[in-house]
């Protein structure tokens, strides 16, 4: 009975209490909580090497993160070589070889690697003391073998192949070099020129100039005790000796007198990678930092922001639009970002205008400034679980030269922040009236539109002005004279109808793996064909055969009987020099412009294969196919497919390109021929 009455009590004063609120009334929050951080220790090695400890044991690991504090500075004729030298630095030291650093690190389940300005290692805290070594090794006794300075600077090489094929990368270079100039730190482009220019030696006197205790800070977070992590860092680093590091200093870049719209012309786009952004002086640690991050998180910050609100959900123009800024003791940035259909891009372009404008002008109301604080906070909360942030605000407050309560009073100050100072932070980091504007897409649909918002200019992939990206057809230029002059080019109508079998050979370098591929192509009149490619250790990846009468694929995901529209796809793919038969198919073709293909004046080919639509470049001086693009459906949405020819060589009087890179979104395959050979007798008992 006791327990009854307790519980029916409880149950009347509940009810009272709610009885007695006012329901229709928004409680006001309560006062923000100055934030409790962890603990963390300091030390500073006779050498001038900073240390920060943050211990937590909750799980038997440890990270060291080495973050060497060296000013920016240009690269001139040789962007690249910064980049190219931290990650060298990983591949073999005056004790060990590359081979030998992957297998101690691997026997120990540990994490090592090593970038322009830092070397991280991580593994099992019982593994401290061999994990700091193994780290110390690679950060103060660095080879620079020869071997992988030549196979770093061809996978940089082929990143900057595969960056041509690639929108948003080609946005990002753009923007860059627009907003900073191509002669600042942050505006200087990577090109084949630049790599190509890069020697060892460039590598190894930057490590010797730039790399000092003096410059750096050590932060270890994890299952180790402070005095015991000091006492292994001054083992390891303790006879590292301090040297003087040239400081840099660079002018603002200038603000523009006003807006202006940089175009990257890809014909085969039927979207444009806009982004729209300036200039902004706002240092790590300035007073305005937590206001400018409540107007970037109202505008752009997420899916409740302004842009995505209004660009995705009200107009239905992209996928998602956002905004962005960053705070930097050089020069920072605001942008917003969104990629757009073509014929919406202008449009689109006034919508992010009239949400910048509307945060100049029009205070937020309460409502949306308590949910973007609360947003912020709650992310702020979850990210202090973790001891790396601990750490990262350790660094930051010695780096930056922080106040000691900069981080304790984070949820004061924001909470702090008004509707009024939201607006004074947008007209003041906002610069609608000097607006760098660039856009990646079809210059044909979209350059006359973006008209209205400031002068047009056209660049190249390294940021070079172009000039409008076509050029007028001479008169008597016709498709189909430029279908004949690609024929001849590769050898002559006569020379191709002799062709009566044909086997090409070649490797296959496939972003993202790193075993090495072959790719095998057989043809045989009337319409034979193979085609097979095979990775070491795996065998036969994918397999595709038509035999004459069926066509079938085999290969890791079984096999198929192809049938309907996959058995006439295959049956094109058989065909002899397809374009050169274009013109007796009827298809239909139609001359675009005269555009460039890596500084090669192309023909532009528009080509409606009966709906199977692509763009095609032959080249104006040679007559040969530079490129073909193609749109396709993926479960990304479309995307563009590109195929680029080049290196092309005679095999027995036919011209044929000896390489071919295929880009596909993110996937990028490089493919040179290592064998061709055109009527070696091959049978109709090869094609099964």
């Amino acid at each position: 009975m006791k327990r009854i009455l307790a519980s029916l009590l409880i149950l009347l004063i509940t009810v009272s209490g709610f009885a007695q609120v006012d329901r229709s009334i928004r409680p006001k929050p309560a006062p923000a909580k100055q934030i409790e951080l962890g603990e963390y220790k300091t030390y500073t090695l006779d050498n001038g090497l900073k240390i920060i400890v943050v211990q937590n044991d909750k799980l038997p690991r440890v990270s060291f993160s080495l973050v060497v504090d060296r000013d920016p500075f240009l690269e001139a004729d040789k962007v690249g070589f910064v980049s190219l030298a931290g990650s060298l630095m990983r591949n073999g030291t005056n004790n060990r070889t590359k081979e030998q650093l992957d297998k101690e690190v691997d026997f120990i389940g540990a994490t090592l690697f090593t970038g322009a300005t830092n070397a991280y290692a991580s593994g099992l805290s019982k593994y401290s003391e061999q994990i700091i070594g193994l780290m110390a090794d690679v950060a103060l006794n660095p080879s620079f073998p020869q071997e992988e300075f030549d196979k770093l600077k061809k996978q940089s090489l082929s990143g900057i192949e595969s960056a041509k094929e690639d929108p948003n990368s080609l946005s990002s270079r753009l923007f860059n070099s627009s907003l900073y100039g191509l002669n600042h730190p942050y505006g200087e482009l990577e090109t084949e020129a630049s790599i190509n220019n890069i020697t060892l030696e460039d590598c190894q006197n930057f490590y010797k100039e730039n790399w000092s205790p003096n410059k750096a800070y050590m932060v270890v977070v994890g299952d180790i005790k402070a005095k015991k992590a000091k006492k292994l860092i001054a083992k390891y680093f303790g006879a590292w000796e301090s040297k003087e590091v040239a400081s840099r200093e660079y002018d603002m870049p200038a603000k523009p007198a006003g807006n202006q719209v940089k175009i990257i012309n890809r014909n085969s786009s039927v979207q444009s990678v806009l982004t729209i952004g300036n200039t902004i002086e706002l240092q790590p640690g300035s007073p305005d930092i937590v206001t400018v991050q409540l107007m970037n998180q109202i505008l752009g910050g997420g899916s409740t922001g302004r842009l995505f609100q209004n660009i995705r959900e009200d107009k239905g123009y992209t996928y998602g639009a956002y905004s962005n800024y960053d705070s930097d003791e050089l020069v920072g940035y605001f942008s917003a970002s969104a990629s757009v259909r073509n014929e919406v891009t202008d449009s689109s372009v006034v919508e992010f205008i009239k949400e910048f404008k509307r945060l100049q002008t029009e205070k937020v109301g309460e409502q949306e400034l308590q949910d973007a604080k609360n947003n912020i906070i709650g992310s702020f909360g979850r990210n202090l679980e973790s001891a790396q942030t601990i750490a990262s605000f350790a660094l930051n407050r010695q780096r930056y030269n922080l106040p000691e309560d900069y981080y304790k009073t984070y949820i004061q100050r924001l909470e702090a922040v008004t509707a009024d100072d939201i607006m004074a932070a947008a007209n003041k980091y906002i610069n609608t009236d000097a607006l760098i504007i660039t856009a990646v897409g079809k210059a044909a649909d979209i350059a006359t539109s973006l008209e209205k918002f400031g002068p047009v200019t056209y660049y190249d992939f390294n940021g070079e002005e172009t000039g409008p990206p076509s050029f007028p057809v001479p008169a008597g230029i016709t498709a189909e004279s430029v279908i004949n002059s690609y024929i001849n080019a590769i050898g002559g109508q006569e020379k191709l109808d002799a062709v009566k079998d044909m086997s090409i050979i070649m490797s296959a370098s496939i972003s993202g793996m790193p075993m090495e591929a072959q790719a095998k192509t057989l043809k045989k009149r009337p319409n034979l064909f193979l085609t097979e490619m095979t990775v070491a250790g795996f065998g036969t990846v994918q397999k595709v055969v038509f035999d004459g009468q069926k066509g079938a694929t085999s290969g890791m995901q079984g096999s198929t009987v192809l049938e309907g529209e996959d058995l006439e796809e295959i049956k094109s793919q058989g065909a002899f020099f397809g374009e050169a038969e274009y013109l007796s198919n009827g298809y239909k073709l139609t001359l675009v412009a005269i555009n460039m293909v890596d500084g090669e004046k192309a023909y532009t080919l528009e080509v409606d294969k009966n709906g199977d639509l692509s763009t095609e470049y032959y080249s104006v001086e040679t007559g040969f196919k530079l490129l073909e693009e193609a749109s396709i459906e993926s479960p990304q949405g479309e995307m563009t497919v590109s195929q680029k020819y080049s290196d092309y060589r005679s095999v027995d009087g036919v011209m044929i390109p000896y390489q071919i890179n295929i880009s596909q979104g993110p996937q990028q395959i490089s493919m040179t021929t290592t064998e061709a050979k055109i009527n070696s007798g091959l049978k109709k008992s090869d094609f099964k």
